[in-house]
């Protein structure tokens, strides 16, 4: 197993045992294998009694010398019994493994900055990041209408269900019971939330907020000189890049996509202003130049129905990165969503507010579009989302991603603050006028975001890449979740110059489309 990931597994039953042994690069029994992310920020446990044997991978505690992974070790059962409760109540990122007589479970911690997705056929169990690979384990795969639904109306949801049936997302603090050929996966348990609560008169929120992520960063194992921050100029990636110039000084690298246009002209200030501060050794790349569609930059590895429609440039700044001996990238994922409001509650979508090439088949799906979903976890649904989406992308680069603004005590923290400090990121732009950047760093009079390029790459390439789709055929079409004149429509009015708004969702539809065949 010469692979890196995070953790990937296979256990065939008929011939699984409690005798494993370290191979190398992962453990194996006969012909079961699990294969370890091999990076510096995780470490391997193992252990085993007469009966039972444990694996874990998991995020390392700073300071700590890693633990070195090799066979599991012989322990009594009440030995093992303590090892495995210690092993439960890690508190970073971690997948546990543990088989017994009555079958193997598999279990995830609350931080899950790496997905584990699930999949049992002939009385073997699958396992793996990257929900593409488990496809060749279905032989006879269907996909799951309920989430193709979703993902075409942009609904989607953090769910253990996936594009395909039979393949399950194992998500935050959930487990999995494999037994007799049968896998069933256990959700976790509602997380507390908390309200609002008063300051005291002498409360100093800002001082609190950078205390608090500063202990956040010290309680994750990274080398400073191997690190590298998104610093897309928006506030919460600003925000994690200040802490990080506050606790190491000019060590750090930085890149981004540039926006086209008056936006782009006004992103490079922004940037550079913070640049100028931190001493960050930074790179960007022009965002035109990645156009998404665009068969120049198409993947070379087939890409998973729910990452991230602008890869192509992304991955290229972490290639970049990765020759300059980048290990770990820090990002502002969260940020939005820890200081968001109460959301206010509203009707689902009518079918008139969907896009025209929708089917009444995806509509009826649409109708069951909540379920697979866990009960309430301790941070947002769409913060998990997006960190289950974008994991894959690192970790085909070697990089381990660091998300400071998604760890449940900072989502805490968010909850705790009044209103007023929460609208409109008031927090995050305080914290940056504090350290003295200018009204052009803290409120940009422009919006910064994609919008611009997504346009360009439909003019450019959306007719052809739909006749294209067309022609050859679909999963989409065949499974009668799009309408194949619709989409058709949309081709003559991106060809003339006259697309509607709601046109620029097809790119999505392009996107899932690939990703499915």
């Amino acid at each position: 197993m010469k692979e890196r990931l995070m953790l990937s597994m296979r256990f065939d039953t008929a011939s699984i045992s409690t005798s494993w042994e370290w191979a190398g690069d992962c453990w194996r029994s006969g012909s079961s294998w699990i294969s370890p992310y091999d990076h510096p920020a995780l470490e391997t446990w193992s252990a085993r009694d007469s009966q039972r044997v444990v694996f874990q991978v998991r995020e390392r505690a700073p300071g700590q010398p890693p633990r070195s992974p090799g066979s599991p070790e012989l322990l009594s059962p009440r030995a093992y019994n303590e090892a495995f409760y210690e092993a439960t109540s890690w508190a970073r990122a971690h997948h546990l493994i543990e088989i017994t007589p009555y079958g193997i479970t598999v279990s995830t911690g609350a931080h899950a900055p790496a997905p584990v997705y699930l999949t049992a056929n002939r009385g073997i169990l699958h396992g793996h990041w990257d929900v593409t690979r488990l496809r060749s384990a279905m032989p006879n795969q269907h996909l799951d209408p309920v989430e193709i639904a979703r993902l075409l109306a942009l609904t989607g949801h953090y769910s253990t269900r996936t594009a395909w049936q039979g393949i399950s997302l194992l998500t935050e603090r959930s487990s999995a019971w494999f037994h007799d050929g049968e896998l069933r996966v256990r959700m976790s348990e509602p997380a507390r939330h908390d309200e609002p609560r008063e300051l005291a008169p002498d409360a100093r929120v800002l001082d609190g907020y950078e205390r608090l992520l500063d202990a956040v960063l010290a309680d994750r194992h990274y080398v400073p000189e191997r690190t590298a921050v998104e610093l897309s100029g928006g506030m919460d990636s600003s925000n994690v890049a200040m802490s990080l110039a506050t606790r190491h000084g000019p060590v750090l690298f930085s890149g981004a996509l540039i926006q086209e246009g008056a936006a782009g002209e006004q992103q490079k200030r922004r940037r550079e202003a913070m640049i100028r501060y931190a001493g960050f050794r930074d790179t960007v790349l022009r965002a035109g130049d990645y156009l998404p569609l665009d068969p120049r930059h198409a993947p070379r590895v087939q890409l998973g129905p729910h990452e991230e429609i602008y890869i192509a440039g992304h991955s290229r700044l972490l290639a970049k990165w990765k020759a300059d001996g980048v290990l770990w990238a820090a990002a502002g994922v969260g940020g939005d969503e820890m200081l968001s409001l109460p959301p206010e509650p509203h009707p689902p979508l009518a079918p008139s507010e969907l896009p025209c090439w929708l089917t009444p088949s995806t509509f009826e799906a649409l109708r069951d579009q909540e379920s697979g979903i866990p009960p309430t976890p301790p941070i947002s649904d769409s913060t998990l989302r997006a960190l289950a989406c974008g994991a894959p992308m690192y970790l085909r680069a070697g990089v381990w991603p660091l998300y400071p603004l998604a760890d449940p005590v900072m989502w805490r923290f968010g909850q705790w603050l009044p209103f007023p400090w929460r609208r409109n990121k008031h927090l995050a732009r305080a914290r940056l006028q504090r350290l003295g950047f200018a009204a052009e760093v803290t409120h940009p009079p422009l919006r910064e975001n994609f919008h611009d390029v997504l346009y360009q790459a439909l003019a450019r390439f959306g007719p052809t890449a739909i006749r294209t789709m067309l022609e050859s055929g679909s999963p989409l079409i065949d499974g009668k979740f799009i309408d194949a004149d619709e989409l058709a429509a949309v081709a003559l009015r991106l060809e003339h110059q006259q697309p509607t708004p709601q046109d620029s969702m097809v790119t999505h539809v392009l996107r899932l489309h690939h990703a499915l065949t």
